[in-house]
């Protein structure tokens, strides 16, 4: 597992979330509360939105075995709508063929 790397003393985002904490929210300063607010609301944002990594298999190669490394292609926008639709057609089909025998039966 990768270690975390520790911000440096005089880092200037570490020192204002800091200050945010002490001096802002326990100790009453707005500004420096609002000073903490960005810096802490822009380091939780990057880590929401940060991408993960995925592990699919975990395997020592023998001798004479060999490797193959594959990226998968990301949908693009009108593939991704050309999905939703065909999944709200087919879940859509048999609430309209239920609809057609009840509405015939009376």
């Amino acid at each position: 597992m990768a270690r975390r790397r520790r911000p440096s003393i005089l880092s200037l985002s570490a020192l204002a979330r800091r200050n945010g904490i002490y001096k802002g929210l326990l100790g009453g300063d707005r500004r420096w509360l609002a000073i903490g607010g960005v810096f802490w609301g822009v380091r939780v944002m990057k880590r929401a939105l940060a991408k993960t990594e995925e592990f699919v298999t975990i395997e020592k190669l023998q001798p004479g075995q060999w490797l193959s490394l594959q990226a998968i292609p990301t949908p693009t926008r009108q593939e991704r709508k050309a999905d939703r639709r065909s999944s709200r057609r087919s879940s859509q089909e048999p609430c309209q063929k239920t609809c057609q025998k009840t509405c015939q039966k009376t």
